[in-house]
């Protein structure tokens, strides 16, 4: 044996005895605890073994014994008995205060401050019930959490990988003492299935999964959260609604198009993408539901099939936020003037970078840009094209690219010309950011500010100036920017009752109806529901279609501007027909906005004598797009025109049913 290796291994277990007490001590307030009570109470039985053997007693415990014991409880005290030795009343007296006093006031001063340090950093989670969960950080939340509370909501857990104290400090300048109350925060990693389980899943009403502001992979890591939020899900029989937040709209349109087949039976999937759901709020909302900001809708006066109105929306600047808009405008913009007179929807984008921006657009939705008209100007190069002559096009819309700067002559005297037709209804958006978008929009031809054009600001942070220069002027005073609207806001943007899908859901209904050869009037609520949530076929791409109910609910104002249509009141059959005209022009943009094509005529052959619609709408080849008096047959022997007469029929009836659930609802 080597001299010195029982030294050596001793210091080897003399260090990892200490290892292990340093992890305890730094550890949980329950292994420090641990360590002070296995400390006090081993010293305490040397003790009283100690003072057993010493002072003996016959009959009972001896005094000395009592005196040894109180010299040990009694910090600062010091107590002597005849026949006790001082020198070991001293050193328990010595004991006493080391143990009982020192080390159990240190205990419990840290556990004190532990237990405060963890709850502000948002390490403490409870057992939440009927909880409302936010997962992420982001600059809606604020707007959300109102919102929530608003609706009635009790409790609301945010959890953020952002540090805490943080996130407390920016989200709680913008809420009230009772909203901060309601809201716990909590330190978590969405991507972490042990962080996940903490949020008492199975015991939340909703999830809004909106990912952490700013990062790079947010989208990606927010379906990573999903899958973990419906694995969690699996063990209860219900099923959650979850809103997604997508930061590029290339992947809010991939799962539109893209089905997550794990998360189907428990999670309700709402994606959201920030800048498509500001257009919607502009255009089919237009209101903003914060200091009673409205908008006016594109269509200023109904436009009826004897109407010589078109709709004309500009949009400076070829942002994300811009071509949403033009997107939005797309899908919505569909009136009966189109099939009478030949009038189409005209969407403009200006922009120094249009070619390239215009170039990218149509990778993005190729198939769109062979069914549309549209039109390309090079401001300097004065270079005019378009594709006009390559076809017949049955759409109702057309696209504009401008390359140029705002201020150029040349596209100041075409916005002047815009603004004085007086057959159009003007609208322009600048959709660059903050400062850009308010200096060009305050730099806008005179024409424009005289007519009655409405003119968007894209203002995330601050909407002061805008709301400031567009205040209602007295009777008789000439405001110069009075139709100026912010939009775009952070705060606000995102609320509870944004996704009210009881529309879409009536759609559905009517849809599955026309298959058995019916149509409905009557809508049984709570069934609708159940079949929007289980009842779907396992080939159905479920995210699609939920999507395609909600764009064709979008459009029913509109319909009802150009058509007359009231709730309850039973329409006429040219309302019908008119109003199927339109809804079948309105889906075709829809499905060639999400990345449809029409089929090749092989194609069309291939589906007509092999009934292939299914195998070829899986492959994004769709056989209805093309003019409504081309629509036949579809597999079930159905005359396809039956899904949109059907529910155009029945928009009185959905419009009432919401009406009055909304009555109910405010009633409560």
């Amino acid at each position: 044996m080597k001299k010195g290796w029982g030294k050596v291994k001793m210091k080897k277990i003399l260090s990892k005895i200490i290892r292990r007490i340093d992890r305890a001590i730094a550890g949980t307030i329950g292994a420090q605890l641990f360590i002070f009570a296995l400390a006090v109470v081993s010293l305490f039985i040397i003790l009283f073994v100690v003072s057993a053997v010493l002072y003996p007693a016959e009959g009972g415990i001896d005094v000395r014994f009592w005196t040894v014991m109180n010299n040990f409880l009694d910090v600062g005290g010091y107590e002597e008995t005849s026949g006790v030795s001082p020198i070991l009343i001293f050193i328990v007296n010595i004991c006493g205060m080391v143990f009982m006093g020192g080390l159990l006031v240190s205990v419990l001063t840290n556990i004190i401050t532990r237990r405060i340090e963890r709850v502000q950093e948002g390490e403490v989670y409870y057992q939440f019930k009927e909880h409302v969960i936010i997962i992420g950080y982001d600059k809606i939340c604020a707007g959300l959490i109102a919102g929530l509370v608003d609706k009635g909501c009790k409790e609301i857990v945010l959890q953020t990988v952002r540090n805490v104290p943080e996130v407390h400090h920016e989200l709680f300048t913008e809420l009230s003492k009772e909203l901060y109350r309601k809201t716990t925060i909590v330190s978590g990693n969405r991507t972490s299935a042990e962080d996940i389980k903490k949020l008492c899943l199975c015991a939340c009403t909703e999830i809004f999964l909106f990912g952490e502001q700013g990062e790079d992979d947010r989208d990606s890591r927010n379906i990573e959260c999903l899958k973990l939020l419906a694995s969690e899900l699996s063990g209860a029989n219900k099923n959650v609604r979850c809103h997604v937040l997508f930061s590029r709209q290339s992947t809010f349109v991939a799962f539109q198009q893209q089905d997550i087949p794990e998360i189907r039976e428990h999670i309700d999937f709402i994606p959201f993408n920030f800048c498509d759901h500001w257009a919607k709020k502009v255009f089919a909302d237009c209101e903003y539901g914060v200091d009673g900001i409205t908008y006016t809708p594109l269509d200023r006066e109904p436009i009826t099939d004897d109407s010589e109105k078109q709709v004309h929306l500009v949009i400076l600047g070829m942002t994300s936020m811009g071509i949403a808009l033009g997107m939005q405008a797309a899908q919505l913009c569909h009136f009966p003037n189109f099939f009478t007179k030949g009038i189409k929807t005209r969407i403009t984008f200006i922009d120094e970078k249009a070619k390239k921006e215009m170039d990218f657009l149509k990778g993005r939705v190729r198939s769109l840009f062979d069914e549309i008209d549209y039109f390309y100007w090079d401001v300097d190069s004065c270079i005019k094209t378009d594709n006009t002559k390559t076809k017949e096009k049955f759409t109702d819309f057309e696209f504009e690219f401008i390359c140029g700067r705002f201020e150029c002559d040349e596209i100041q005297m075409y916005l002047a010309e815009l603004a004085g037709r007086k057959n159009t209804f003007l609208t322009i958006a600048a959709a660059l950011k903050d400062s850009s978008a308010l200096a060009t929009a305050l730099y806008l031809p005179s024409a424009v500010y005289e007519s009655e054009t409405q003119i968007l600001v894209n203002q995330e942070a601050s909407y002061a100036v805008v709301d400031f220069l567009s205040q209602k002027a007295p009777d008789g005073v000439y405001r110069k920017y009075r139709n100026l609207r912010p939009f775009g806001m952070l705060s606000g943007a995102y609320n509870a009752g944004e996704a009210d899908d009881l529309i879409p859901m009536m759609i559905k209904y009517i849809y599955d109806e026309a298959n058995k050869g019916s149509s409905a009037q009557d809508f049984p609520i709570e069934q609708i529901r159940k079949s929007w949530l289980l009842d779907w076929k396992p080939s159905d791409t479920v995210s699609a279609l939920k999507a395609s109910n909600r764009y064709c609910a979008n459009s029913i104002p509109i319909k009802q501007r150009s058509l007359g249509i009231r709730a309850g009141v039973e329409l006429t059959e040219q309302q019908i027909k008119s109003a199927a005209l339109v809804e079948h022009n309105r889906w075709t943009a829809e499905k060639l906005l999400l990345g449809f094509r029409a089929p090749t005529a092989e194609e069309t052959a291939s589906i007509a004598a092999e009934n292939k619609r299914d195998y070829f709408k899986q492959r994004l080849i769709h056989a209805d797009i093309k003019a409504y008096a081309g629509l036949g047959l579809d597999d079930k022997n159905i005359d396809v025109k039956v899904y949109d007469i059907n529910i155009c029929r029945a928009i009185p009836y959905m419009l009432e049913v919401h009406e009055s659930m909304n009555k109910r609802s405010k009633q409560k």
